[in-house]
Formats: structure tokens, sequence, C-alpha cells
């Protein structure tokens, strides 16, 4: 027979285990509805984020559109230099008061500013290397890592490198197809810690706007010498817009002349005066810790008009 007091003891015992496994259960009820009121906090952060977002970029759609529509009722024989232009978007949003009003921001990026990653050839691609002072020895060993990570094959270039040496270094293996965005760029050997070559890398086909593009990817151009280069320096400090590049070789000596008139039909396919699109890149951000909407869109020219050519939308 159990003694009262051991059986006080007992039941005591029992009631403080109880007690601690309701406390114990409260707690977890009580983190996990914390945790959901968190992500639902956050969801309706990112939402409200990416209304924001949304409205700045259709506030900069209507400027674009309202810039459109002035340059095609210009009826004199030229626009004057100080009137915003499909060439000037960036000016025109930049100082829009409707814009300014949203809660969020926009920048606009010419394209046509970048080297097409996924089309440019050796020459190309070794050119812009050097133009940013790459030695040549590691520019032979960039160029064909970044040749042989688009190609379809396994078969290195003589300073490549294909799956076999990625597989050695435990890194994923050549996508052996185009790239889909530049920042892939860092999983390419050699590509890791080459800060600033990314920003002169892309993967949109557009033309290499000569008024607006860094001056390394102008000396990535077929033709275009030192000398050429350092004309189109000279033309952006004076605010001079590039018309045509025949009437710009007529400005260079003799041999920078007939070099570049030698590449003139690969410059006439590749270059232009004003941009093909313009990457327009909304922010909306609200709550705390912070929520970063990003909504992405292309404009290309559609006549009068601009058109929407593709979209992405993401949360930093």
């Amino acid at each position: 027979m159990i003694a009262p007091r051991r059986r006080a003891g007992f039941v005591l015992l029992a009631v403080l285990w109880v007690m601690v496994g309701v406390s114990a259960m409260g707690l977890g009820l009580a983190l996990v509805a914390r945790r959901a009121a968190g992500a639902a906090r956050n969801r309706r952060n990112a939402t409200i984020a990416m209304w924001d977002a949304e409205d700045c970029e259709e506030r900069t759609e209507v400027v674009v559109a309202a810039v459109l529509a002035d340059q095609a009722a210009d009826l004199g024989p030229a626009t004057r230099r100080d009137e915003p232009t499909w060439a000037t978007l960036d000016r025109a949003v930049a100082s829009a008061q409707i814009v300014d009003d949203a809660r969020c921001s926009v920048t606009l990026v010419p394209g046509g500013t970048t080297i097409d990653v996924n089309t440019a050839d050796a020459e190309q691609l070794t050119r812009l290397v050097l133009a940013v002072g790459v030695a040549p020895g590691r520019a032979d060993s960039l160029v064909d890592a970044l040749l042989d990570w688009r190609d379809a094959d396994d078969v290195p270039r003589p300073h490549g490198a294909e799956d076999a040496w990625y597989a050695g270094q435990g890194r994923p293996p050549p996508r052996n197809g185009p790239f889909a965005d530049s920042r892939e760029l860092t999983r390419v050997r050699g590509f890791e810690h080459s800060a600033g070559l990314d920003s002169l890398l892309g993967v949109d086909p557009d033309r290499i706007v000569l008024d607006g593009a860094p001056l390394p990817v102008i000396a990535a151009l077929p033709g275009f010498t030192d000398e050429a280069v350092a004309r189109v320096a000279d033309h952006r400090g004076r605010g001079a817009p590039i018309r045509d590049l025949l009437t710009f070789s007529a400005e260079l000596s003799s041999d920078a002349r007939a070099a570049l008139l030698a590449r003139y039909p690969d410059l006439a396919r590749l270059t232009t005066v004003e941009p093909d699109a313009w990457l327009v890149t909304a922010r909306g951000v609200t709550g705390f810790p912070q929520v970063t909407a990003v909504l992405e869109v292309r404009l290309v020219r559609a006549g009068a008009r601009a058109a929407i050519v593709r979209r992405r939308t993401w949360l930093e």
C-alpha cells in the first residue's frame, strides 16, 4: 500500500509534467502562429511593393507615350537637341514629375550598351576583354572558356574548359547552349572574379548604340581603332551625337578611316544611332524588414508608340 505522502508526491509530479506539456504546446502554437503571421505580413508587403513597382512602370509608360506623341507631331525639319526623343527617354523620365511623385524608383537603360554574349564571335570578345585591360594570355583563356560554355560540344578549345574540367572542380557543367542571363557568366571559368565584364556582356541581341555604349564595347567593334574610339569619346564630351558612320569616318586619319571602312558592312549591321529597345526597371519597397519587388520590362518602338516585348518580376 502506497503511503499518502508518496501518493501526493506522484500526483504533484504528474501535475507538473502536465503543466510543462501544456506550456510547451502553448509555446509551439504561439511560434506557429507567429510564423504564420510573419509569412502573411511578408506576402502582404510583397504585394504592396509589387503594386508600387507596377504604378511606377505605368507612370513611365505615360511619359514615354507623351514623348513619342510629341515627336510624331513635330512637323519641323528636325527635332531640337533639347527636345526629348526615343534616344533620350531616360532624361525625359528622370525629369518627369509624374514619376517623381511615385512611391518607387525607376531606371531606364538603353539596349545596345553591351555585347551579346550569345552571338559575339571570338574577335569581338577578345577585343572587349583587351579593352578593359586584361592581359593577352588571360584574354585567350577567358574567351575560349566562354565559347566552350555556350557551344554544343564537349571538346575544349586550346585555352578553354569543358565538362571534364568543371567536374574536376566540383562545379556545375557548361550549359552547351545560349546563356539565359548575364549573371550566368559567374559560372564560367575565369569569370568568377572578372569584375566589370558582367556589365559589358548581355544576352539581348541589340545593335550597339554609338552614342551610349561604354567605350570598351565600342572598342570591341570590328574596324574601330584606338583613334576611332578616342573620337567617339570626344563627340560625347562635346555633346555632339554621331549621326552616321560614313560622316564619322571622314573625321579620322587615312589609316583609321581605311580600317573602319574595311569593316563597314559588319559595322552597319552591328551598330545604330538610336537604341533598339529600352530596359525599364521599377522597384517598390515597403515593410520592416524591407521587401523589395522588382518589375522589369523591355520596351521597343512600334511606330509612334512603344510596345512591351518582355516582362519579368522578382523579389530582392
